[in-house]
C-alpha cells in the first residue's frame, strides 16, 4: 500500500510542475489516464478520460473514470482531487497525495459490491489565479460535463502531511456536513483506523478552500477533507519526502468506510436549516477530550465550537 501512494507522488510530483499549460501538467494527463485505465476505470464519457473545455481563449482538461456500481440507476457518488498546481511547486501535498490517496482506494473498492458507481474525478484549474473563477474544473464538470445528478460529493486536498501541531498531528479536519442532515451519522458511525483522529465543523468557519465549491453552491450533499495548511504550502519545498504516507494510507482507510456508509444510504429529504452540531461536539470532545480538559475549555454548544474552531484557525494559521 505504502509504495504505490509514493510511486503514485513521486510520479506526479516530479521535478517540475503541473500548472496549467506546462510539459508537467501534460505528463500528468499522461500519467493520471495511464493508472485510471490499469486500475479498470471505465471512461466517463465515450471512450476517453479525457473531459476538454474551454474558458476564454484557455484549454483545459478534466480527467473523469467510472467504477461501475451494482444498479447504475441509483445516483453516483463523487470522488474528487484536483491535480493542477500553483505556480512551479511539484505540489507533492497540493494535490499529489489526495489522488493517491483516492487511487489507492480504488483497489479496495473494487473488492466490494457496491450498489452505485463511483465516479473518480481528477479536475483541472483549481490553483490561483482561477480559483473560485469560471475557470474551475470541477466547476465545468458540474455544470457542463456530469451526465446525471450526484448522490454525494467527497473532496480531498492537502491531506498528505501531519498536522503541525504538537501532539495534534494525525488530525484529519472535515467540512460540510451541514449539507445534508444524513451525513452526520456517516461521520459518527464509520470507524476510524488507530492513529488517525477526525474532527468535522462549518464549511462557513473557513470558506470555500478547494473544488467542493460548485457543490455547495448547488446545494449538493458533500465533505471536504484536509490536513490543513502547513510550512510547505504553495513552496518549493512541497515535495514527496515530506509526506507522511502511513497517515494518508489511514486516510484512504477511513474514507473506504465512508463511501460504503454513503452507499447504502438513500439520504432523506433535505432541510434548509439543519445545524450538526451534536455529531461536531462529540467528534471534537472524542479527538480532544484531554486537551479540552487541561485547558479548561467549554465544549457544549454551537457558539463554544465556534469560539474554538475560529482562535485555532487563526493561532495556528491552519
Amino acid at each position: 500500500m505504502l509504495s504505490q501512494l509514493k510511486v503514485d507522488v513521486e510520479k506526479l510530483a516530479a521535478p517540475g510542475s503541473r500548472k496549467v499549460g506546462t510539459s508537467g501538467h501534460d505528463k500528468a494527463v499522461e500519467y493520471l489516464k495511464e493508472r485510471m485505465l490499469s486500475s479498470g476505470l471505465e471512461p466517463y464519457f465515450e471512450n476517453s478520460y479525457e473531459l476538454f473545455y474551454q474558458v476564454e481563449l484557455t484549454h483545459y482538461t478534466n480527467l473523469a473514470g467510472v467504477l461501475p456500481g451494482f444498479d447504475r440507476s441509483l445516483k453516483p457518488i463523487l470522488l474528487v482531487a484536483h491535480y493542477d498546481t500553483c505556480g512551479d511547486q511539484p505540489g507533492a501535498d497540493d494535490n499529489a497525495a489526495a489522488i493517491a490517496i483516492w487511487l489507492e482506494l480504488l483497489k479496495a473498492l473494487k473488492k466490494i459490491n457496491l450498489q452505485r458507481d463511483i465516479i473518480f474525478l481528477f479536475p483541472d484549474a483549481e490553483e490561483p489565479p482561477r480559483f473560485l473563477s469560471n475557470h474551475m474544473g470541477s466547476t465545468n464538470f458540474y455544470e457542463t460535463q456530469l451526465q446525471n445528478p450526484i448522490h454525494a460529493g467527497l473532496v480531498l486536498d492537502l491531506v498528505g502531511h501531519d498536522v503541525p501541531l504538537e501532539g495534534f498531528e494525525e488530525l484529519l479536519f472535515i467540512f460540510g456536513a451541514e449539507s445534508h442532515p444524513d451525513l452526520a451519522e456517516v461521520l459518527t458511525e464509520t470507524k476510524l483506523p488507530d492513529g488517525l483522529r477526525n474532527i468535522a465543523t462549518l464549511n462557513r468557519y473557513v470558506g470555500d478552500l478547494s473544488d467542493h465549491h460548485v457543490l455547495r453552491k448547488n446545494g449538493e450533499p458533500y465533505l471536504f477533507f484536509t490536513c490543513g495548511r502547513w510550512e510547505h504550502y504553495h513552496q518549493d519545498s512541497d515535495k514527496p519526502e515530506n509526506l507522511n504516507y502511513v497517515k494518508m494510507a489511514r486516510i484512504s482507510q477511513y474514507l473506504l468506510g465512508v463511501i460504503k456508509a454513503l452507499d447504502t444510504k438513500g439520504l432523506s429529504q433535505k432541510t434548509s436549516d439543519y445545524d450538526p452540531v451534536d455529531m461536531e461536539l462529540y467528534l471534537l470532545k472524542r479527538a480532544l477530550g484531554p486537551y479540552l480538559e487541561q485547558n479548561d475549555i467549554a465544549m457544549n454548544n454551537r457558539e463554544d465550537i465556534q469560539r474554538f474552531v475560529l482562535n485555532w484557525i487563526k493561532q495556528h494559521q491552519l
